[in-house]
């Protein structure tokens, strides 16, 4: 029999950061207000995760400790009785405690239930109960770390040199089964379930195209560039099939996602879009991203259950233009500063280039922070809210901090700069709920024919590299 422990938070804040700082961190992570987290530090031990494995537990404890919040482990059932003390009272006899201990171990969301770091469920003020049909927030959870994936990084890369890129799909797979593996969503993670012998097939098939219009080239560049022409047709298909591939190899809780775009669709938005976005001197362009953006989500499936997008086009335009606006005047202030600075001392002059990179890194800066909280914030998956919460301040420093301490390492920070992002999306990612999950896979089992399964497995490869 396994044993099940709840974590709980002691109110302490450890690794040397301050009280406030713990209680921002636990705010930030679970996706409730400080307010809301300062209570539960005053209320310590405040149980913050429920009835889950051992190994789970160890995950919970130590990344709430890498927050700066203290934790603990507790056997569930010692909580349930401690629930059933307090439920029934003082002058409860041992057959009443009893009856209360069995209910509270088996009510989940039960009104003293608080949940962080990767179920996020948060009791809705003045108490919950088990008819509530407010939405639980649950956050995405990411355990893995550097060193551990760094070693499959480094074999990755030796192995692929060694067999002359012949090990490339399987260092693929190996790298998405441990973000896959690592990355859990209400105590149950993902599974990439890729076969590396079809990704071969399919770059082998890239590689020997490739090699014919070389040849073809030498021989007749007429021909060639009739032969380009075409491949730009084939390029919707090839998008397609690649979205079907990983769709089909990713799978929650034993269901597999699916991909349903058709060629047509494909055409118009990936290759008509884009041209008339150049025809328009990118007048188009959010546009163009706004229908890319949608054609993707809303063509995927999780079992048969259809992803839905809210966002419109004037959102789009409205983060554009705001981003635009951003860089300009950001290397304007730039532009400004080195002057100013050459004033001062000639030589400072030089700093002005610099200077107003930084104002156009802070544009884009703003538009990938509030692109991926546009995207998040407006998908749905039945009637499953996806939120993100991405911020300029944390995720700029999270760049430029990969970026250096790559740069100083030669490359071998790529794992460690690798799992950091992994944790940020992790942290700053969740789906506010509105069912258990446990039932929404059961329902969203796909209904379609086992021969259309295995149909569309014989041709499911990677197509591109």
């Amino acid at each position: 029999m396994d044993n099940k422990y709840n974590i709980e938070i002691t109110g302490e804040a450890v690794g040397g950061k301050s009280r406030e700082q713990a209680i921002a961190a636990l705010a930030r992570y679970a996706g409730i207000t400080e307010e809301r987290a300062a209570e539960m530090f005053a209320a310590a031990p405040t149980v913050v995760k429920r009835d889950i494995p051992e190994d789970l537990a160890i995950r919970y404890e130590r990344k709430l400790a890498d927050l700066g919040i203290g934790a603990q482990r507790a056997p569930a059932q010692i909580h349930a009785e401690a629930l059933a003390v307090e439920t029934a009272g003082a002058g409860a006899t041992a057959d009443e405690a009893a009856d209360v201990a069995a209910a509270a171990a088996t009510a989940p969301n039960a009104a003293r239930q608080a949940t962080v770091a990767g179920d996020g469920e948060m009791p809705p003020s003045g108490g919950g109960s088990e008819g509530a049909t407010e939405k639980r927030h649950v956050g995405f959870v990411f355990s893995g770390n550097g060193y551990e994936y760094f070693k499959i990084w480094i074999v990755n890369i030796l192995l692929t040199l060694v067999t002359l890129g012949l090990y490339a799909p399987w260092a693929k797979v190996r790298n998405a089964q441990y973000f896959y593996g690592n990355t859990s969503l209400d105590n149950a993670s993902f599974a990439f379930t890729a076969d590396p012998v079809k990704m071969l097939i399919g770059r082998l098939i890239a590689v020997a195209l490739l090699i014919g219009f070389l040849v073809l080239q030498s021989f007749s560049p007429g021909a060639a560039i009739v032969l380009a022409i075409g491949l730009v047709f084939v390029f919707p298909w090839v998008l397609n099939r690649t979205f079907a591939f990983y769709a089909r190899n990713s799978t929650y809780r034993n269901i597999r996602f699916r991909f349903v775009g058709r060629y047509v669709d494909a055409l118009i938005n990936f290759l008509g879009w884009p041209i008339l976005s150049m025809l328009s001197l990118g007048l188009l362009s959010p546009f163009m991203i706004y229908k890319q953006k949608r054609y993707v989500i809303e063509h995927h499936r999780y079992g048969n259950q259809s992803f839905s997008f809210r966002a419109s086009v004037g959102d789009f335009y409205g983060l554009v233009f705001i981003a635009i606006g951003i860089g300009i005047a950001g290397v304007i202030a730039g532009a400004v500063i080195g002057l100013v600075l050459g004033l001062i001392y000639s030589p400072l002059a030089a700093l002005t280039g610099v200077a107003m990179l930084i104002g156009y890194a802070i544009g884009i800066l703003y538009f990938v922070t509030n692109m991926q909280n546009l995207i998040f914030n407006n998908t749905s998956l039945s009637s499953h809210d996806f939120k993100a919460r991405y911020q300029m301040k944390s995720y700029g420093w999270l760049m430029i901090s990969n970026f250096l301490l790559t740069v100083i390492t030669l490359g071998f920070y790529i794992p460690w700069a690798k799992v950091r992002v992994a944790q940020y999306a992790a942290e700053h990612t969740a789906v506010d709920v509105a069912q258990d999950l446990d039932k929404f896979a059961a329902i969203s089992q796909p209904d379609e024919s086992a021969f259309g399964e295995e149909f569309g497995d014989v041709f499911d490869m990677e197509v591109g590299f």
